[in-house]
């Protein structure tokens, strides 16, 4: 019994071959590679320039924060032997403070550049989504891969629209 549904599914397969053979045929499949494109575009440029400077300014206040707790530390190990225990543990006390302070701005910081690339980032991808379905329409593709997703490991050139479609979202 096994074996005859064994057999019945391996001729049913070499029957479906020509089918499916014909179906890829009439598929016609277009590649692009979408973090090229937004990287490489004038709106994913501009994009990438915003966020490097909000970066570097919150990288100015962390560096200021990070160096007031570093004089702070100094202060502590030289006034060791002098500074009466009272003050030590303030001082001490301060000092963690400071780095619970310092963990949580980071923390802010990272939060805070991730929301600005994600709003920053919405528009290009609307667009680009936008222009994909505007090619997929005018070439009349089955289907458009994202080749930077690991699943596109080789395409030919005339499948490979990622150029085209970089000239589309910067205006040309």
């Amino acid at each position: 019994m096994r074996r005859s549904v064994v057999v019945l599914l391996t001729l049913l397969s070499f029957l479906a071959l020509p089918v499916a053979s014909a179906m890829a045929d009439d598929l016609k499949v277009g590649v692009v590679d979408v973090e090229f494109i937004i990287h490489s575009s004038n709106k994913g440029k501009a994009a990438k320039a915003k966020l490097k400077k909000l970066f570097d300014d919150k990288q100015k206040e962390l560096d200021g924060a990070q160096k007031k707790l570093l004089e702070l530390k100094k202060d502590i190990e030289a006034q060791s032997d002098m500074a009466t225990p009272e003050k030590r543990k303030a001082k001490v006390l301060e000092y963690q403070q400071g780095l619970l302070s310092l963990q949580e701005l980071y923390l802010k910081n990272q939060q805070d550049l991730a929301k600005k690339e994600v709003e920053l980032m919405k528009p290009i991808l609307k667009s680009l989504e936008e222009i994909l379905t505007g090619v997929a329409k005018d070439g009349k593709y089955d289907l458009i891969m994202n080749r930077s997703e690991q699943g596109v490991l080789f395409t030919t050139p005339e499948h490979d629209l990622t150029k085209s479609v970089l000239d589309k979202i910067n205006g040309g």
